[in-house]
This record gives C-alpha cells, structure tokens and sequence, in this order.
C-alpha cells in the first residue's frame, strides 16, 4: 500500500498537478536528497549560476539536507520540492511549478527567485507564504497571473530586499502589511503597469537605501523622510505628473528618465545629493532644486516643454548641464557658488540669460545651437574667471564682439554671421580661436597683438582672399588652418612656401 501511495504522489508530482487542500506528503522521501532526485530532469551537484543545480550540507551525513537548489529552463519540477525543508535558496527560472500551501515547509528560506512562470502561479499567493520567516530576498519576475501580494506577508519581517518585475496584472500592495517590513533595503518596482500605488507609509522604511520605480501606473510620487535612501530611481511612468523629494539625509544619486507626463519636479533638502540626471521627460514644465548642499554635477537632457529651472542653496554644484530643453524661459541661481562648467547647448535662448553673470566660478560655458546674436557689455568683468566660450551654431552677425572678452582662452563660433574680427587684437588671453563657416573676408593685421598667446586658428569656410604675411612671426601659434576660401591657388602654393620657414602647421 505504502508502493502504491509512494506511486500515486510521484504521478501527481512529474505531471504537476495540484493537490487542492491537501499537503504534499513528505514522509515517502528517505530523505532531502530522495525527494531532490524524484525530479524529472538532470541536477548538477554544485552551485553554478545559469544550469539547474543543487548544494547540500554535508554528503556523508544520512539526513542529506539540501540548502540550495536552481531550476533553469527544466519546465516541470516535481512538487516534492516542497520537501525541502532545509533549502536557504531557491531559483526557479521558466519552470511551471504551482505554489501550494506547502510553501510554509521553507522555515529556513532566505532567499526566493521565480522567473517566467509560464502562467502557472494564481492570481492570489497563498497565506502560507507568509511563513518563510527567515526570507530575505524575495525576486518575482515575468509572472503571468499574479495580480496582488498576500496580506501575510507582513510576517516576512527580516526580508531585505523586495523585487517585483514585469507582472502585467500586478495591481496591489497591501499597504498595511507592507508597511511592517521595517527592515527593507532595497524595493524594486519595476514594469507593473497596473500598479497605481506605492506603499503610504513608506516612512516605516528607514532602512531602505534603493528604490526603483519604472514602468508603473502611479500619478503621484511623495517621498520624504527616508533617513537611508541613497539610490532613487523614477523610470518610464506614464502617467506620473508630480514628484517631490524632501529631507533626505543621504540620497546621493537621482535618475528621473522618461516620464512622459511629469510636469512638476520639487527637490529640496536633500543633503547628500551628489548626482542628478533628468532626461526625456517630455512634458516636464518646472524644477526647483533647493537646499541640495553636496550636489556637484547635475544634466538634464531632452527636457522639450521645460519653462523654469532654479537653484537655490546649491553652493558646490560645480558642472551643470541643461541640454535641448527649446522652451526654457528662465533658469535662476540663489546662493550658488561653485559652478565651474554649463552647459546650455540646444536651449534654443534667443537672449543671453542675465543669472549667469552671478556665477563668478564659471570657467567653462557652452551655449551652442542657441539663437543668440549679441552678448553682455559686462561678460568679461563679471565672469572674470570664464576662459572656454562655446557659441556655434548662434546668430550672431556682423564684426566680433565690441566688448572685448580679455580673459577668454578659447573662443568657439563655427557657424554663425560674422563678416569680421576687427578688434579680435584686445583678446589679449586668446589661445584658441575657431570661426568656421561664416562669412569673414579678412583678418586684420592687429591679430599680431594676441601672439604672445595665440596658438591654433581655425577660419575655414569663410570669405577670405588673403592672409597677412606678418602671421609668420606668431612664435607661439602651431596651428593655423584657412581651407575652401578664396585665396587664389597661386597664392596657397606660395604661403605653403613662405611659411614653411616657421613651425607653424598650416592648411590653406
């Protein structure tokens, strides 16, 4: 009789098929081992990271307990897993195992990992599931079914990380239950496209140090008061219109990408905050950020509808960058002291915004694919350290800046409208000059003036039909390049002659 029940679970077991209301009946098994081997498929003895596998304590010992054990791509493993009691992990990758009551057998469990259930888990997990008591990592991914977590699973108080990916029909958290997991570190939510909400007490997380939300369903995000969150991340919401992040005492990393519908971004006292990246948020219209006292580098990209963008109490933010934000209106700076490099390519600005002359660290500005055809009187005594000066792709017409820009090393302004660079002798910091494709018919002779300094020109695509001889007496200059203009062939063949007696490298 004993044969024949041993028999009949095998059957049910290697078919997969469930046992309503009933208990898998370990007491047939030897032991772990035994219950391992009923499996209809091959198991490595080790641990390897992407082959069905098994580890076990120690083989001469007659109980043969087995601690860990992966299932990759074999489709039907036998129900007799659930006797073993003793597994600490468990990895089942596209595999189409049920989860029974019986999952309370996994008292020592640390560590759960479904992957492609290919539609055979419930709607519902079962209660028991909140008896894995010893679980700390809990991974549900690509599971079919699956609309909601049990409301036990507030028992699963040492679980440390929560992961749940793409489950389509995933729609709800049981907030209270939730909440008790006090000692969460890491919670995932990610491609849960009928989730519209995250847990309202997420405060209860004070241990928590990642959080990511993607591809979710949620409209609003508040977070505030999370004393270990390091690492955020708020990916591909469609609907997600708000988000405000406030008194976060070691945030120090923030990803905002591609939230199709956010209009409104608020950050503010966020201490720690060294990296922020916002990109291809279409619709995002404001961004305050404020009391962020470590922030050093911040870019946002693809921001198309941005309006206003302001920083206040940002004093080491040293690089920023806003880049093909077209309807960017106003940009201010409050109390911020630091900045060494912006960046405001593909902005659009058809006036150069006055803020900028309030950061008096600025080394490095880059405005290029703007519209902007004039600059301040007072750049140069206002930015006294501004050496680098991208401006390509502008509209600026007519003879080079008026107001001499005297501390500026490098000055970009490929394509734009100049006609002329009289008065380019009191850039007297000059050191590389670039005016590629406009439309100058000469350079003046006072370009001598900047040779004790000047050391690469680059005026191709231009107008012009003659080049000063004196050039040659530039002793610091090594680069200078004149191609496709309208100095004459024989001309070209006798400067190729004239200025090879210098060490200046030349193409005409």
């Amino acid at each position: 009789m004993k044969i024949f029940a041993l028999l009949f679970v095998i059957y049910l077991s290697s078919n997969n098929i469930p046992i309503s209301n009933a208990e898998v009946d370990c007491s047939v098994y030897d032991n772990e081992l035994h219950a391992l081997n009923i499996n209809p498929f091959y198991i490595r003895n080790g641990e390897y990271s992407s082959a069905t596998c098994f580890s076990y304590i120690d083989s001469s010992n007659p109980s043969q307990k087995v601690t860990i054990f992966r299932i990759f791509n074999d489709a039907n493993p036998s129900s007799s897993i659930y006797c073993l009691k003793s597994l600490q992990k468990l990895q089942l990758v596209n595999t189409n195992l049920t989860i029974l009551p019986d999952i309370k057998n996994f008292q020592n469990l640390q560590s759960l990992i479904i992957q492609t259930d290919n539609g055979y888990i419930d709607k519902h997990l079962p209660s028991e599931f909140g008896q894995l008591i010893s679980l700390l990592e809990l991974k549900l991914s690509n599971i079919a079914n699956l609309e909601d977590l049990p409301d036990e699973i507030k028992y699963l108080n040492q679980l440390q990380t929560l992961t749940l990916e793409k489950i389509p029909n995933f729609n709800k958290i049981p907030d209270e239950s939730i909440s008790k997991l006090i000692k969460l570190n890491r919670l995932n939510l990610i491609e849960l496209p009928n989730l519209s909400n995250i847990p309202s007490k997420m405060n209860n997380f004070q241990l928590l140090q990642q959080l990511e939300i993607t591809n979710t369903n949620i409209n609003n995000l508040k977070l505030e008061n999370l004393a270990s969150l390091y690492n955020l991340t708020v990916t591909f919401n469609a609907i997600l219109q708000t988000i405000e992040i406030t008194n976060m005492l070691t945030l120090s990393s923030i990803d905002i990408r591609n939230n199709n519908e956010l209009l409104i971004l608020k950050l503010e006292k966020l201490p720690s905050m060294r990296t922020m990246l916002l990109s291809d948020n279409a619709q995002l219209k404001t961004v305050t950020l404020n009391n962020i006292f470590t922030l050093y580098y911040f870019t946002s990209k693809s921001l198309l509808n941005l309006e206003s963008i302001s920083f206040e109490n940002t004093p080491f933010l040293s690089t920023l960058q806003i880049l093909s934000s077209p309807q960017l209106k106003s940009i201010s700076f409050v109390n911020v002291t630091s900045i060494s490099s912006l960046d405001l390519s593909g902005c659009q600005l058809t006036t150069f915004p006055e803020s900028i002359l309030t950061l008096k660290s600025l080394v490095s500005l880059v405005m290029t694919s703007n519209q902007l055809s004039a600059l301040p009187l007072t750049l140069s005594t206002d930015l006294p350290n501004l050496q680098v000066l991208h401006l390509q792709n502008n509209k600026f017409q007519g003879n080079i800046f008026q107001s001499p820009l005297i501390y500026i090393h490098e000055l970009y302004l490929t394509n734009n409208s100049l006609t002329s660079i009289d008065g380019i002798g009191n850039f007297k910091s000059l050191q590389i000059l670039n005016l590629d494709y406009n439309q100058i018919s000469s350079i003046p002779l006072e370009i001598i003036k900047v040779s004790p300094t000047l050391k690469t020109i680059t005026i191709n695509n231009n107008l012009l039909n003659h080049i000063p001889l004196p050039m040659i007496n530039m002793r610091l200059l090594n680069s200078f390049t004149a191609m496709n203009n309208n100095v004459s062939y024989q001309e070209r063949l006798y400067l190729y002659d004239y200025f090879r007696q210098s060490s200046i490298n030349i193409s005409f």
